[in-house]
C-alpha cells in the first residue's frame, strides 16, 4: 500500500510539472497570437470557408442562366459551364479581395502589384458584364414578351446582382481572412487548452486516487499499532502476573524461614528451662 502511494505522489507530481509547463506554453502562444499584427488575425479559416460554400450557391443560379444561351451544349457540357461560371465567379471574388489584403501591409508596393490589382478588378467587371448580356439573351430568348411579369433586362439585372453578391462574399472572404501563421497559432493554442484540460483531469483524479490511498495507509498504520499496545499489554500483564505469583511465592518462603527461627527460639527457652531445673535439683 505504501508503495502505491509512493507511485501517486510521484504521478501527481509529474503531473503537476505538466500542467505548469502547459500553462507556461499557452501564455507563450497567446502571446505570440496577440503579437500578430491587425491584417495577419481576421476571420478564421474555417469561416471563410463556409463563406465560400454560400458564394458558390448564390453564383450557381446566375452562372445556370448564363450556360443556358449555349443551346448547342449537351446536358453534361451545361453542367460544366454553370460549374465554370460558378466557381469563376467566387475565384474572381477571392482573388481581387487577396490582393487588396496586400495592400494592407505597412510595405513597398511594386508596379506589378498594381497591375495585377487593376487586372483583377476588370475581370470581376467583365464578368459582371457578360453575364448580364448572357442572361439578358437567354431571357429574351426563353420568354414570350406579351406575357412575362418582367422586362427581360430586369429579370437579367436581378440574376446579376444575385451573382455581384457572391462576388463580394468571396472578396470580402479574402480581404479579411487571418493569414495561415495565425491559423496555426490559434490551433497550436488550441491543442494546448485541450492537452492541459486532459492533464488538470488525470491530476485531478490522481489527487483522490492519492488522498484513498493515504487514509487506507492510515487505516493500515492504526490498525498496526492498535495490535502492537495489545500485544504490549498482554505482555507486560504477563509479566506483572509472573512478578505478583514470585512475590507471592518469595512471601511464602519468608514466613517459612521465620517459623523455623521462632521454632529455634522456642527450643533455645525449653533447654534454658531444663538448664535452670536441673541446677535447682542439685
Amino acid at each position: 500500500m505504501h508503495d502505491a502511494v509512493h507511485r501517486a505522489q510521484l504521478r501527481v507530481a509529474d503531473l503537476e510539472a505538466k500542467c505548469a509547463g502547459g500553462e507556461v506554453r499557452i501564455r507563450a502562444a497567446q502571446s505570440r497570437l496577440d503579437a500578430l499584427p491587425a491584417y495577419e488575425r481576421g476571420w478564421l479559416l474555417e469561416v471563410i470557408a463556409l463563406l465560400a460554400v454560400v458564394s458558390i450557391v448564390l453564383e450557381w443560379y446566375p452562372a445556370r442562366m448564363m450556360s443556358l444561351v449555349f443551346f448547342f451544349a449537351s446536358a453534361v457540357e451545361l453542367v460544366a459551364l454553370t460549374a465554370a461560371f460558378a466557381v469563376g465567379g467566387f475565384l474572381l471574388g477571392l482573388l481581387l479581395g487577396e490582393l487588396l489584403r496586400r495592400h494592407r501591409r505597412p510595405q513597398a508596393h511594386e508596379p506589378l502589384d498594381w497591375v495585377f490589382l487593376g487586372t483583377a478588378v476588370v475581370a470581376v467587371s467583365a464578368f459582371l458584364a457578360v453575364g448580364y448580356e448572357l442572361r439578358l439573351g437567354y431571357a429574351r430568348a426563353s420568354i414570350d414578351a406579351a406575357n412575362s411579369p418582367l422586362e427581360p433586362t430586369v429579370q437579367a439585372a436581378a440574376l446579376t446582382t444575385l451573382a455581384f453578391i457572391g462576388i463580394v462574399i468571396a472578396f470580402t472572404s479574402g480581404y479579411y481572412r487571418e493569414s495561415v501563421e495565425a491559423m496555426a497559432t490559434r490551433r497550436r493554442l488550441g491543442a494546448l487548452h485541450a492537452r492541459l484540460r486532459a492533464d488538470q483531469q488525470h491530476l485531478e483524479a490522481t489527487r483522490t486516487t492519492l488522498a484513498s490511498a493515504e487514509r487506507a495507509c492510515a487505516l493500515l498504520d492504526d490498525e498496526r499499532v492498535a495490535a502492537e499496545t495489545v500485544r504490549v499489554s498482554t505482555v507486560r500483564g504477563d509479566t506483572s502476573a509472573l512478578r505478583r505469583a514470585q512475590d507471592d511465592k518469595g512471601g511464602v518462603q519468608g514466613d517459612g524461614r521465620g517459623a523455623q527461627r521462632d521454632g529455634g527460639a522456642v527450643q533455645v527457652d525449653k533447654g534454658s528451662v531444663n538448664g535452670v531445673a536441673g541446677a535447682a535439683s542439685a
